[in-house]
């Protein structure tokens, strides 16, 4: 091959390469919730996504009641999946419990999902701790797969109408879900 066609095989290759990245960032990537979400009665999607109402579940607390997502709607709730051996939640519920302290008089209700562990292991490692929130069996893991999670702590900070406006993989600090929290 002669130097004229590599360099033609070379600039054929950097146009095509232009040209796919014209169309990528033109053509923008579509919101997930518009696919995996199925439409409420006012044509808004419910999906674990921003914007989106957040899907509805029950779930039955360490004290056997049993606590419904959708009876919380007029309050703001931050939303946490969590486990017992997970290090970084560890670290995260104290960060829960100080802001549920903080913002409890304003109606602020945390739910944390426990994912996959039993209630026995459940209400020990609360026995050691005494968070004042509410802690939720998720022993089948239903919640955990309704809301497509991708590892945890994952938290959801959703708006009193039910709408989720905030979602952080890993580990949250107090600011930014203070922030989040508006």
């Amino acid at each position: 091959m002669t130097a004229i066609q590599r360099l033609g095989l070379l600039i054929g290759a950097a146009i095509a390469l232009m040209a796919a990245l014209i169309i990528l960032l033109t053509a923008s990537l579509p919101q997930r919730a518009a696919f995996t979400g199925e439409l409420s009665v006012d044509q808004i999607p419910i999906a674990p996504e921003i914007h989106a109402l957040a899907p509805d579940f029950e779930r039955m607390t360490l004290v056997d009641e049993t606590l419904r997502l959708s009876d919380l709607r007029g309050s703001p709730v931050i939303l946490n999946f969590w486990a017992t051996w997970c290090g970084p939640c560890i670290v995260e519920m104290p960060i829960l419990q100080s802001i549920f302290e903080q913002h409890q008089a304003e109606g602020l209700h945390i739910l944390a999902v426990n994912m996959g562990e039993s209630r026995s292991i459940v209400q020990r490692w609360q026995d050691r701790h005494e968070f004042t929130y509410n802690l939720l069996i998720d022993e089948d893991q239903m919640v955990s797969n309704l809301y497509r999670l991708r590892g945890q702590p994952s938290t959801y900070v959703i708006s009193p109408d039910g709408v989720i406006t905030a979602i952080f993989f890993g580990p949250v600090t107090e600011t930014a879900l203070t922030a989040a929290l508006g």
